[in-house]
């Protein structure tokens, strides 16, 4: 460490990295505390030395309150270095490090980014290479730092390109970088706007919007997948519309400036309680479009809706997921559904969808959950089961068994009994899963499920399970839906 830089003394070394070194210092001409960035090579690498004197002229150009001030460009030894104000508190990143951060601290923090982003996009500038590190937290407010990779936005097309020091590197720092510096397509304010996003999801969950262990997994994760949705609370729910609209992956449909943003946030923030705020959480948005029928059949025709409707029902008591309404998605019933108006009319991130098909007595039921944003499929499966009318099955088996059962009791003269309800969480699960009738499940106990119970079986899907394990029914012949099993000729599903 050097004593002195030209005409400051130096110190302590406040930090390091790849391209520089910064010191605390003090000016002894007059007697204030600063602090100096130097960025190594700037004596023999023309590169180098033209990006820290264009960090100079950017942060010269830019006068505002959450802008890191600008006192001097300097040389000496034949290096250049840069003089600014000197900083106390603690970097962004640092305070992530303890965790997320709640919202009304994190819409805060977010604000003054965009206020500062809106100075220097006023100024033609494009900072370029927002993160938490170049974000510093002070008892006075928030503080932009870091101007070494802005540029100006061209006149022409007011756009500007990501290829910055040499052909084929990116610049910037990959959880934050926008699809457009990713793959080198022209950039404008609006790229800095993504990077809020990222950050504003990232202080809210204290994760990264865009994960990966390489840049290349970061790289793709930012081009192609979709961001994770925010869930706790009205606000956070405001919260994460922004955040998504911020994020998009086509610049044209992002915050056309910081203002609009900044005033979204804001009219989000009302929607707070004034009570604790809870946890921001991610959450899947989730729809399940009606089953499509492959094939016109009177027969089975009436599952293409109720069985979107169990597994909607069931799946509504999840914490994990926002599941849109059956209602809203019977506007969706169509042989090819557009799942991009699906994804943008109901603000979900996949769609469950199905097809039923009979052939005699087997039908086939396939089930798939895919990705509405891009219609990858994520998930698929399927299940062969036997159709039957039911009431001809209780004929053919003769008298049941179990006389106690309230299910094999005769009906009332009053109307239909109705079986037990099931609990909530144990709706979805819809195939296949059955015993066969009389079937026990340990030596020693009574058969679990009965001719009642054979639509009972299990959805499967993915990170949609139960949060808890759901309680077995108190009646060993009890149906496990809650219709009565001697309504005039109900069908069945039953595995094959």
């Amino acid at each position: 460490m050097p004593d002195t830089i030209a005409h400051y003394r130096v110190v302590s070394k406040l930090g390091e990295g790849g391209m520089g070194v910064v010191y605390a210092a003090a000016d002894e001409r007059l007697h204030r505390q600063v602090a100096i960035k130097m960025v190594r090579g700037t004596g023999r690498d023309p590169q180098s030395r033209e990006r820290l004197w264009r960090e100079a002229r950017a942060a010269a150009s830019v006068s505002h309150p959450n802008v890191c001030q600008l006192y001097e460009v300097g040389e000496a030894n034949g290096e250049l270095f840069i003089a600014m104000e000197l900083l106390e508190g603690e970097a962004l990143s640092a305070r992530l490090a303890r965790g997320p951060i709640p919202l009304a601290e994190s819409v805060d923090i977010t604000i003054a980014m965009l206020s500062a982003l809106g100075a220097i996009h006023t100024r033609g500038l494009v900072h370029r290479d927002l993160k938490p590190s170049n974000i510093f937290l002070t008892a006075h407010g928030v503080k932009l730092l870091d101007f070494g990779l802005a540029r100006a936005v061209q006149e022409a097309g007011d756009q500007t390109h990501a290829n910055i020091t040499m052909a084929g590197t990116v610049m910037g720092t990959p959880h934050y970088m926008s699809p457009e510096q990713i793959t080198g397509d022209p950039l404008d304010a609006r790229s800095d706007l993504f990077a809020v996003g990222a950050i504003l999801f990232e202080l809210l969950v204290g994760k990264a919007a865009f994960p990966g262990k390489t840049a290349p997994q970061v790289f793709h994760s930012i081009v192609y997948e979709p961001l994770p949705s925010l869930g706790g609370s009205p606000a956070l729910a405001a919260i994460d519309r922004i955040v998504h609209r911020a994020t998009v992956k086509r610049p044209s449909e992002r915050y056309p400036d910081a203002a609009i943003m900044a005033q979204d946030i804001r009219a989000a923030l009302r929607l707070a309680d004034s009570g604790e705020t809870p946890a921001a959480r991610t959450v899947t948005r989730l729809i399940v479009l009606p089953f499509r029928m492959l094939r016109p059949d009177t027969e089975i025709d009436f599952l293409s809706f109720s069985l979107a409707d169990a597994i909607t029902a069931s799946l509504g008591s999840l914490e994990s997921l926002v599941v849109r309404s059956s209602l809203a998605a019977a506007r969706f019933k169509a042989d090819t559904p557009d799942l991009m108006a699906l994804a943008s009319e109901l603000d979900v991130d996949v769609a469950v969808t199905g097809t039923l098909l009979r052939a005699g007595a087997q039908v086939r039921v396939a089930t798939q959950l895919v990705d509405a944003q891009s219609g990858r499929l994520l998930w698929s499966q399927t299940a062969q089961v036997t159709a039957h009318r039911q009431a001809r099955r209780r004929q053919q088996r003769g008298p049941r068994a179990c006389r106690d059962c309230p299910a094999a009791r005769p009906r009332a003269e009053s109307g239909p009994a109705l079986g037990p309800q099931p609990d909530r969480a144990d709706r979805h699960r819809w195939w296949p899963r059955t015993r066969r009738h009389g079937e026990a499940a340990r030596p020693g106990q009574p058969p679990k499920h009965g001719s009642g119970a054979v639509c009972r079986a299990r959805l499967r899907l993915p990170l949609l399970r139960p949060a808890r394990p759901v309680p077995a029914s108190g009646c060993a012949r009890a149906p496990s839906r809650s219709v009565d099993q001697d309504l005039g000729d109900p069908h069945a599903l039953d595995v094959a």
